[in-house]
C-alpha cells in the first residue's frame, strides 16, 4: 500500500522487493554497500531508460500483493511477478526513489539507516498474525528466511523454537525491536496512515500527493476465525517490543473484531 501510494505522488517511483536479496553478503557491512550501489544503479537507470525493476501486477506496483481467498480454500496467494516498472514522465535529476524490503532492510538496520533516509511501517500485531495465517509464505510457519539469513542471532532462535505460535511472536518482536533502532518519526503507524488518507505518510517521505480516500484491513473479513483464543492469550503474555506502539487495550479491540463471540482471554 505504502510504495503504491508513494508510486502516484509527484517526480517520485516507488520499487515493490526489486532485489535479489538471497544474493545479498552475509557480512551486514558489505550487504549495505550492495543496496547503495543498486539505489544508484537504479536512480541512473530511471533517468537514461525511464524503467525500474519491480514486482508487479499487470505492469504496476498494486496497493496489496495478495489476493483474496479462494472459495473454500481460506488461503490467499500471491499476484505479482518480477517485472520492469516503466516510467512514463520525465523524471528531474532529483526525482525521489522508494525501495521496500520487509524483512532484508529490517536486518540491515541500523546500518541502511546511516546511509541512506529510512521509514518504517508498523501495524497492530493481531492484525498482521490473522494476516500470516492466511498466506503462502514462510512466515506462515513463523520462518522468514530474508531476515533469518542476515541476521544469525534470529535465526537460532527461531531454529530452537518448536512451536508455530512462538516462532511468529518472536518474527513479530523481531521486526518492531529493530524498528526502534529508528527515530520515533521515522516509524508509521498503518493506522494512522489510513486515517490521515496517506497524508502522514506523504508528510514524513516530503513528497508532494492529495489525499487518498484509504479503508481499513485489519478486520478483513479473510482473517476472521484465523487466530485461536490460545494464540491470542499467547501474544497478550509475550513481553513484545510492539508494545511501544499500540497497548493492549488496542490488541483486544482487534481481537473482538476479528473474532467476534469468543471473548478476550484474561
Amino acid at each position: 500500500m505504502a510504495c503504491r501510494l508513494l508510486g502516484e505522488a509527484a517526480d517520485t517511483v516507488a520499487l515493490f522487493e526489486p532485489m535479489s536479496v538471497a544474493e545479498l553478503p552475509r557480512d551486514p557491512t558489505a550487504a549495505c554497500a550492495d543496496v547503495l550501489a543498486f539505489i544508484e544503479q537504479t536512480r541512473h537507470g530511471l533517468l537514461t531508460t525511464g524503467r525500474a525493476p519491480s514486482k508487479l501486477r499487470e505492469g504496476a506496483v498494486p496497493d496489496n500483493p495478495i489476493a483474496e481467498p479462494e472459495a473454500g480454500s481460506g488461503q490467499r496467494r500471491l499476484t505479482v511477478e518480477p517485472g520492469w516498472l516503466q516510467v512514463n514522465t520525465r523524471l528531474p535529476d532529483d526525482f525521489m526513489l522508494v525501495v521496500k524490503h520487509n524483512a532484508a532492510f529490517a536486518a540491515l538496520l541500523p546500518g541502511l539507516a546511516e546511509r541512506v533516509p529510512t521509514l518504517a511501517l508498523v501495524r497492530n500485531p493481531v492484525a498482521v498474525l490473522a494476516s500470516w495465517q492466511t498466506v503462502p509464505l514462510p512466515v506462515a510457519d513463523g520462518r522468514i528466511p530474508a531476515g533469518e539469513r542476515l541476521d544469525p542471532a534470529l535465526a537460532a532462535r527461531l531454529a530452537e523454537e518448536p512451536d508455530r505460535d512462538q516462532r511468529q511472536y518472536i518474527i513479530l518482536d523481531w521486526f518492531f525491536a529493530r524498528f526502534a533502532l529508528l527515530p520515533a518519526g521515522r516509524v508509521l503507524r498503518y493506522e494512522d496512515i489510513i486515517a490521515s488518507w496517506g497524508e502522514s505518510l506523504f508528510r514524513s517521505v516530503g513528497v508532494a500527493a492529495g489525499p487518498r480516500e484509504l479503508m481499513s484491513r485489519n478486520a478483513n473479513p479473510a482473517y476472521r476465525g484465523r487466530l485461536s483464543v490460545s494464540a491470542h492469550a499467547g501474544l497478550r503474555a509475550y513481553p513484545g517490543a510492539w508494545r511501544d506502539w499500540y497497548d493492549q487495550a488496542e490488541l483486544d479491540a482487534a481481537w473482538a473484531r476479528l473474532c467476534p463471540g469468543t471473548g478476550v482471554p484474561g
